[in-house]
């Protein structure tokens, strides 16, 4: 917990920053699936707003949502394959 003590006062995080924080640092953990159904809910695996439980996480579903259609523009522009122009002799 004292790193996140140690971050918040460097960057000025929020506490709806932190609560992502801790969010996210519970889904890379390596705790038992179980746990982590106990702290984030039942749904926690899934993508999305459909895998945060607002009441556990406090983070907010437009948060996630974001964070989401982000991560998959992303994923999308690393996926694109474009076509090189080809060189005619």
């Amino acid at each position: 917990m004292e790193e996140y003590s140690i971050a918040a006062q460097v960057w000025k995080l929020s506490s709806c920053d932190m609560c992502e924080l801790a969010r996210n640092s519970v889904i890379m953990s390596g705790f038992p699936h179980k746990t982590k159904q106990h702290w984030l809910g039942p749904n926690f695996t899934k993508e999305g707003v459909s895998g945060n439980d607002i009441t556990r996480t406090n983070v907010p579903s437009i948060r996630v949502a974001f964070r989401y259609e982000t991560l998959l523009d992303e994923l999308s522009n690393i996926f694109k394959v474009h076509k090189l122009p080809t060189v005619k002799e």
